[in-house]
């Protein structure tokens, strides 16, 4: 009893440093205006409960109605000077359900014109959803891996700055990200004969996540990818499955059509080929792009070194075949986002990638407890660990304000290498050694992912994100 109690309080007290991080100038950081998006969505969802009319910023040709109007909310127009925003009705550029969240507590905080959709109001619900990401993604590994491996992953979800950034933009991807994470849960647990319920849950889910725009659609890939491992091949009990999924789901999804149907059948076809048409901005590298370049919005980037090391655990993982659930659904559900990413991408904006971050962070939690609750990989997951400390400093200090600590870096680093590969010929016993010093440079690494957060402001993100 006391070590469950124990365990439930520290991935709580998790969650909530999640939360207070995310909190931390976040009407501020990133710029109000960097993503028009943020606005827009949340004008639907004002619109729509103001007037019945969905009214917004589309860009895509094809819109019968529109207008101009300047709004200077949060002050954009002096930030990013620019022509008056073109708003377009009824706007269908995605489904409204990211909109009558953010619009809709911004109408229950007193909202009634476009001018009143300030940051300050519109990102506290995407915090909540961010923080809530957190926690599923602490749940599902503890389900599948355990308590270090949820406890990694939660520490480094929760702290990772290109991460906790992100995850104050008022996107659609920071919405299904908790989508994809519940799928998994539910999906985990009906693949462990846990019940039916948890097939009809995931069900609910995958149909919800459409809902807040049709890259939701990874749900349904990932549910398939699921049957697959459950029966291995295509039979009768794999078909009943898979329809009962669908004949829950697709009612959801089909909401979405509806609504187009409402607002004008012609309109909405037009505007759903619009989308698909658009310029193919991603390009052939689009793969590559997602390990060497973490954008945070069209234009802005922060490498993060986590997101890269998850990377190199996943494909590590496709050269072995992985006998645990969670390792299979992990796997597959980053190959089915990338699917997605592949089809439906166009502009390389920094919220298209979003979704892959829990997936790899997941993955390299579980990797990281491996190597300090069964010894696997220690000398990888400790070279991991000391790459990231170091890039983590680099961002921190620069190399000229480096010199002073250069010797410890130099005896540190190098003494650990070669005591960790002497011992390793000399078959010294030195695991409980080895494994407090993961803990040590892994705490290291989440107070240095604290200390870079705790720096950026206005004048940092300017002057120093490029």
């Amino acid at each position: 009893m006391i070590k469950k109690v124990f365990i439930l309080t520290t991935l709580f007290l998790v969650v909530l440093l999640a939360f207070f991080v995310r909190k931390k100038n976040y009407a501020e950081i990133p710029i109000p205006g960097q993503s028009t998006d943020e606005y827009s969505y949340s004008w639907v969802g004002l619109s729509l409960l103001k007037t019945g009319m969905p009214v917004a910023v589309s860009g895509f040709p094809g819109y019968k109605n529109l207008e101009k109007r300047y709004l200077n909310v949060d002050h954009y127009m002096q930030v990013i000077p620019s022509d008056p925003f073109e708003i377009n009705y009824p706007w269908m550029d995605h489904p409204p359900l990211l909109g009558l969240i953010t619009g809709g507590y911004a109408y229950a905080n007193g909202a009634r014109v476009f001018g009143d959709i300030s940051s300050l109001v519109i990102r506290k619900p995407i915090i909540v959803i961010g923080s809530l990401s957190v926690a599923l993604a602490i749940i599902f590994s503890y389900i599948n891996f355990g308590y270090v491996a949820a406890l990694f992953t939660g520490l480094i979800y929760a702290t990772a700055p290109l991460v906790v950034l992100s995850s104050r933009m008022i996107q659609a991807e920071n919405a299904i990200i908790p989508c994809i994470l519940a799928c998994l849960i539910s999906i985990s647990l009906y693949l462990k004969n846990k019940g039916d319920k948890w097939l009809f849950i995931s069900a609910l889910i995958a149909g919800g996540a459409t809902l807040f725009k049709l890259t939701g659609i990874v749900c349904y890939l990932i549910i398939i990818f699921s049957l697959f491992i459950k029966y291995k091949k295509i039979n009768k009990l794999f078909w009943k499955d898979l329809s009962f999924f669908l004949a829950i789901s697709l009612p959801i999804s089909f909401l979405f059509v509806i609504y187009g149907l409402v607002y004008g059948w012609e309109n909405f076809q037009t505007i759903l080929f619009s989308n698909y048409n658009r310029f193919y901005g991603i390009g052939v590298n689009s793969i590559l792009e997602l390990v060497r370049n973490q954008r945070l919005t069209q234009h802005k980037f922060l490498p993060e070194i986590w997101v890269i090391s998850g990377w190199f655990v996943f494909f590590a993982s496709l050269i072995k075949t992985q006998k645990n659930i969670g390792d299979k659904l992990i796997k597959l559900a980053i190959i089915a986002y990338l699917i997605v990413y592949i089809f439906f991408g166009s502009q390389p904006y920094g919220w298209y990638t979003f979704p892959f971050w829990p997936l790899l962070i997941i993955g390299l939690g579980r990797f990281l407890s491996l190597g300090l609750t069964k010894s696997k990989n220690l000398f990888a997951v400790i070279l991991m660990l000391l790459i990231v400390v170091g890039a983590n400093i680099d961002r921190l200090i620069n190399v000229f304000e480096f010199q002073k600590y250069s010797q410890f870096w130099r005896f540190g680093v190098s003494g650990i290498i070669f005591l960790f590969v002497l011992s390793e010929l000399l078959k010294i016993k030195r695991t409980y050694i080895i494994k407090l010093l993961v803990l040590i440079i892994f705490a290291g690494a989440i107070l240095l992912n604290i200390k870079y957060l705790g720096q950026i402001n206005i004048d940092f993100w300017w002057g120093n994100i490029s």
